[in-house]
């Protein structure tokens, strides 16, 4: 079979599985994955070394060589109802992405080339630069594979992302040349080890994943704009390069404490930055952003660096699942770093709101390398004095001088982690959260009852460091 051939394979399969598909039944898809990705991790005695495959094509387009692959599909195999993702399939899902994986930006740039090639008229819908952009749908991918997040989980968080495609005008037909991109890259960098098995397996997933997608796309459509305009109210730069940005949207944007929003400025058009509303819902409808200038960074930069008052942004609709009424009336321990506050302070101050009805402690370690980047200390001292079953904990890692704890923030909450029963918000640098969430389980504390953005989650591990205890600063 041809690259050609295999390609208007997968097309038809992906129209085909997709038909009649319920919410639940996609569901049950990821779930059934999720489990025998966990199954699959329990029964690995030791982590995997990096495996070579043979070389994939050099240039990313349909018409290349044949595969030769002695359990390929014939070309009119479609299948018409995908079996039970069966424990053999959910391993050859797993072996298939890490070949793609260990490619990295090869492989990433292959999946473009094969997209643009199909449907040139999506190269449109991508910044110029796409050294951004262009890997989430990997990144997504890994976090399914890895099954960092529960079903539920990611069930809410494709959901999410459907209603935030709308944004760029995406149909649903274009997933379908998504998907064929997709498998494309996996055959041609798994070669072999990419079997007709591991082909559909392939595509009940993504079929599973891309219809959440456009089913709640299409509901969104009836009530919701697919973005909002805004105009910049104040710009208060807190620190250096670090800015806390409060804006007008042009009509009411509904959302909840610890979500998050894209944004997209004048100076860079089609490019998006996602930013954590830094409040509960106001009654003026103001919403407020954190934002650090990242070098290199060009929505970052341009907010903090070349916004003023009266400037106007387009904003994506409100993303996010790490909202409070997932912890019901148990204690929380929040855990921030860096700009990371945004989520966790609206999170705690809608938790002091509730508490006339829902008393519960709360602790925050608020987490930064230096004393003079705990930018929002005054705010959370009045937050403290408030509510008196609020305990701001401030944490720093680089700085000696400093008269509170020490230590990675990750570490210090999981080693004074509550007695009591609690939930743990954790929000921050992508390797922070991942340490954290690691952490937080080793202390004994149930993976369902750690919550964090899953849309924000991305990067690799880093380690932390250790502990030394002082005084508390005031």
């Amino acid at each position: 079979m041809t690259a050609t051939e295999a390609g208007q394979h997968s097309r038809r399969a992906l129209t085909r599985s997709r038909r009649g598909r319920s919410w639940n039944e996609d569901l049950d898809t990821l779930t059934r994955l999720h489990s025998g990705l966990l199954a699959l991790d329990d029964d690995e005695a030791a982590p995997r070394e990096p495996r070579s495959a043979p070389a994939p094509p050099a240039r990313p387009r349909t018409e290349t060589a044949p595969r030769r692959d002695a359990q390929q599909a014939p070309a009119d195999h479609v299948p018409e109802q995908l079996a039970v993702i069966t424990d053999p399939a959910i391993a050859a899902i797993k072996e298939t992405f890490r070949y793609v994986a260990d490619a990295g930006d090869k492989a990433v740039g292959f999946f473009y080339g094969q997209l643009f090639a199909l449907e040139p008229r999506l190269r449109q819908l991508f910044p110029p630069a796409m050294d951004e952009q262009r890997d989430r749908l990997f990144r997504a991918l890994g976090q399914i594979v890895e099954s960092v997040s529960t079903p539920a989980e990611m069930a809410a968080y494709l959901s999410q992302l459907g209603r935030d495609h709308r944004k760029y005008q995406v149909t649903p037909e274009m997933y379908e040349v998504v998907g064929t991109a997709l498998l494309a890259t996996l055959r041609a960098f798994a070669r072999d080890a990419f079997t007709r098995q591991a082909e559909d397996a392939w595509i009940q997933v993504y079929v599973a994943g891309s219809s959440l997608m456009i089913r709640a796309a299409e509901a969104e459509a009836a009530t919701s704009p697919p973005w909002w305009t805004a105009e910049v109210v104040t710009v208060e730069q807190r620190a250096d390069g670090l800015a806390v940005l409060t804006i007008a949207p042009d009509q009411p944007l509904p959302f909840i404490a610890g979500q998050h929003v894209t944004v997209q400025t004048p100076r860079w058009p089609r490019v998006w930055r996602p930013y954590s509303i830094a409040g509960m819902p106001r009654d003026d409808g103001l919403l407020t952003l954190h934002v650090k200038a990242i070098p290199g960074g060009w929505v970052s930069n341009a907010l903090v660096r070349h916004t003023e008052p009266g400037a106007e942004l387009i904003l994506g609709p409100p993303l996010g699942t790490m909202t409070l009424e997932r912890a019901a009336t148990r204690t929380l321990l929040c855990v921030a770093g860096g700009t990371g506050l945004s989520p966790i302070k609206a999170i705690i101050e809608q938790a002091v709101r509730e508490s006339a009805v829902k008393p519960r402690r709360i602790y925050l370690y608020y987490g930064a390398r230096r004393r003079e980047e705990l930018y929002d200390l005054p705010d959370l001292w009045r937050l403290e004095d408030a509510y008196s079953g609020f305990e701001l904990i401030p944490v720093t890692s680089g700085d000696p001088a400093f008269e509170g704890m020490q230590g990675n923030v990750g570490r210090v909450a999981a080693r004074y982690k509550p007695a009591a029963e609690c939930d743990a918000y954790v929000a921050g640098p992508a390797a922070m959260v991942r340490e954290t969430i690691r952490l937080l389980q080793r202390a004994g504390l149930k993976r369902d009852r750690i919550h964090f953005d899953d849309a924000l989650l991305a990067g690799r591990y880093a380690a932390g460091a250790g502990v030394r205890t002082r005084r508390r600063p005031r």
